[in-house]
């Protein structure tokens, strides 16, 4: 089945990721854009979150991971290869309404880490529910070919214009002929 996309603003939420490896710093690097208060729990960390540590972007717990981790987190991302860690953390968040995501283990979350675009405040998630993960990155890379280099100008134009038009179906129709023309569709 699949997932319904939805954008959540993190900026400032607790940011939970048990583990300190590639797959950790790969989901961190992307978590960064949004801006969360991320705490990395794990013995051992890849050199690139060593530093983000040091640079203050994150912080580390250097052990194992306990459930009181957890106990007040926004959204966690489990990103070990343990199964039944990964199935305990889940269970755990699920009871609590905490978002989870295991990494490579769509049956362990309550949502879908997608492949990202960010341009500016213009963000594409792209997900295939877990199911073709390589797919996703695929199309990742094709947006971002397609996508005008200016798109971030073209942004600031439209939201300049629409700042200065009154709400109503007028502007909605004016700010989609507009969209079209900036982007030559």
């Amino acid at each position: 089945m699949p997932y319904f996309p939805a954008f959540l603003n993190i900026e400032n939420k607790e940011v939970v990721v048990i583990g300190g490896g590639k797959v950790a710093e790969r989901k961190i690097e992307k978590l960064l854009l949004f801006k969360p208060r991320i705490k990395v729990i794990a013995p051992k960390t890849t050199p690139l979150i060593e530093s983000l540590g040091k640079e203050g972007k994150l912080s580390i717990v250097r052990r194992r991971f306990m459930l009181k981790d957890i106990k007040k987190a926004f959204l966690v991302i489990v990103a070990v290869d343990n199964i039944n860690l990964q199935k305990r953390v889940y269970m755990y968040c699920k009871k609590r309404n905490i978002l989870c995501n295991a990494v490579d283990s769509p049956d362990f979350c309550t949502f879908i880490f997608p492949a990202l675009v960010v341009r500016g405040d213009v963000v594409i998630g792209i997900s295939t529910s877990g199911k073709v993960p390589a797919l996703s990155r695929s199309l990742r890379e094709y947006i971002q070919k397609v996508l005008p280099e200016d798109l971030e100008k073209i942004e600031e134009k439209l939201k300049s214009v629409r700042s200065n038009l009154p709400k109503g179906k007028k502007r909605q129709e004016l700010m989609v002929k507009l969209s079209k023309k900036f982007l030559n569709l």
